[in-house]
């Protein structure tokens, strides 16, 4: 099976957590099927500011501040010679690795959308920027693209997660398979491994109602939930072994008796080491979920240290 060339699309703001996704990338996709662009936008020195260069009064402030606009330039070149000599070394070749700053146009997340339509295969992103104080939960800039760009995959990198294991939110619907199929097309190498997780909450829970069932009503629950899932197990698993992925590679988990089914993913993924989670934007409550699944959201709140691709 011939893999396609990947178009990947790594957003850098200048802070470590970018360089970690970086680090990520050199480290997930194969080198000579990928090709990346480095893609900083540079907020400009305000018009205001420059304007001070016709008071006389102020010269030497506007001195200042083109010498800090030159440097804040110099900072972001060396930023992305570093982040392109990560990719080298891992083993992409030169002319598959592109770094590309440009000045604001509209804003910095609106920019980033813009160019993510231009031909690629996923965005990748630090999941916090250089600003910690604004992005406690999730970045302010990661948090606004991942609402913005539904039409390809957008990965939010934490800490410096490993790459060699994936596990996917798995619930049988539409956004899970596609979730699947991501995983098929883009995330093959030989020593993955990825484990499809199913969730099954308490009835009571599932329901919404306040009232206590039977244990023979629950044990009846869970028993038609994992009847209901392990035909679309099945079918996982046949699109990840078409990929190339071992059987012996590919597992399959039900996670019983708890009540939030992202809680239960990251769970399960910090016990086994796995720290690559695949979310499909939406679940089986498309209605009330909106742009964005409730539980693809939460995944990414609780996956502080982990790259979690909402596809």
């Amino acid at each position: 099976m011939i893999a396609k060339q990947r178009k990947i699309l790594i957003a850098m703001d200048g802070s470590e957590q970018a360089m970690n996704a970086v680090r990520y990338v050199s480290g997930f996709f194969p080198p000579e099927q990928t090709l990346t662009v480095l893609f900083h936008v540079g907020a400009e020195v305000p018009e205001s500011f420059l304007d001070l260069q016709r008071e006389p009064g102020f010269r030497s402030s506007v001195i200042s501040i083109n010498s800090w606009s030159a440097q804040i330039k110099k900072n972001i070149e060396d930023f992305m010679h570093k982040g392109k000599n990560i990719l080298l070394a891992a083993g992409f070749p030169a002319e598959s690795v592109t770094a590309k700053v440009q000045a604001k146009k509209i804003g910095v997340a609106r920019d980033i959308v813009r160019e993510s339509h231009e031909g690629y295969d996923a965005v990748v992103l630090g999941r916090s920027g250089v600003s910690r104080l604004k992005d406690i939960i999730v970045g302010s800039v990661a948090n606004k693209l991942i609402g913005k760009m539904p039409h390809v995959p957008v990965v939010a990198v934490g800490g410096n997660p490993d790459s060699k294991h994936i596990i996917i939110g798995f619930d049988g619907s539409d956004g899970a398979m596609k979730a699947v199929n991501c995983t098929a097309s883009m995330m093959y190498r030989p020593d993955r491994e990825v484990m499809l997780c199913h969730v099954i909450r308490p009835l009571n829970i599932h329901l919404g109602m306040d009232m206590l069932f039977t244990a023979t009503e629950e044990e009846g629950w869970v028993k038609a939930n994992i009847e209901e899932i392990e035909p679309a197990f099945d079918k996982a698993k046949q699109c990840l072994s078409a990929s190339g992925f071992a059987s012996d590679r590919i597992r399959t988990e039900v996670v019983k008796d708890e009540a939030s089914r992202s809680g239960g993913v990251i769970k399960k993924a910090r016990a086994y080491g796995y720290d690559t989670v695949v979310v499909g934007r939406r679940g089986l409550t498309v209605i009330e979920e909106f742009i964005m699944g409730r539980v693809s959201r939460k995944v990414l709140q609780m996956a502080d240290k982990m790259a979690v691709w909402i596809v």
